[in-house]
């Protein structure tokens, strides 16, 4: 900064462009705190200090009009009309915790979706596996008695006929045992009657002699 040498008349002049020249740089400061803290819709304009000389000032003898004039033209430019007076709380973005957990949380939820998924395909194969094991069980059951049943069905048939060949073959062998035992009892009969018809025909002859 350029040291500028001051006259004695123009020390008042001096002090009162040193204390506006501060609360200046006072106001932008707060502007800025304010500005940064509080994330504006637009871009604050950028803030310009004045450095005023004594000298440039003109020369009057009401110091504090002169000092009210030149802290309206540095004031007027870091007012900015457009910008809200209360600007609305921006969200909070949420932190790398939070968008962890709420991760964490999902999977989760993706997991116990799988977890109930993969348990009911388990009771699914399960209770498939038992209507077939069942279907399975039944369907032997029934080969196995219509298979006992043919078995007995045959069995009974080999013994009926079996019975009834013996009895044909009884019946014949009774039959063959009354023929034979008719022709015998026949020829036993003309036997005896031819014996009895020579001896009663020797008797006579005998007799007549």
């Amino acid at each position: 900064m350029k040291k500028f040498q001051k006259p004695p008349f123009k020390e008042k002049q001096n002090a009162i462009a040193l204390a506006f020249t501060l609360g200046i740089h006072a106001v932008a400061i707060v502007g800025l705190l304010y500005l940064g803290m509080s994330k504006p819709l637009e871009q604050p304009k950028k803030v310009k200090t004045i450095l005023v000389n004594p000298d440039d000032l003109p020369q009057t003898i009401d110091y504090e009009t002169t000092a009210e004039n030149q802290a309206e033209e540095i004031q007027s430019p870091i007012v900015d009309e457009t910008l809200p007076q209360n600007l609305p709380a921006t969200p909070s973005q949420p932190t790398e915790q939070q968008l962890a957990a709420e991760k964490q949380k999902a999977e989760q939820i993706q997991q116990e979706k799988l977890t109930a998924q993969e348990r009911q395909a388990e009771a699914d194969a399960k209770r498939k596996a038992e209507a077939d094991a069942k279907r399975k069980a039944e369907a032997d059951a029934k080969r196995k008695a219509e298979a006992d049943a043919k078995a007995k069905a045959d069995a009974d048939a080999k013994r009926k006929a079996e019975a009834d060949a013996k009895r044909r073959a009884e019946a014949d062998a009774k039959a063959k045992a009354e023929a034979d035992a008719k022709r015998k009892a026949e020829a036993d009969a003309k036997a005896k009657a031819e014996a009895d018809a020579k001896r009663k025909a020797e008797a006579d002859a005998k007799r007549k002699a």
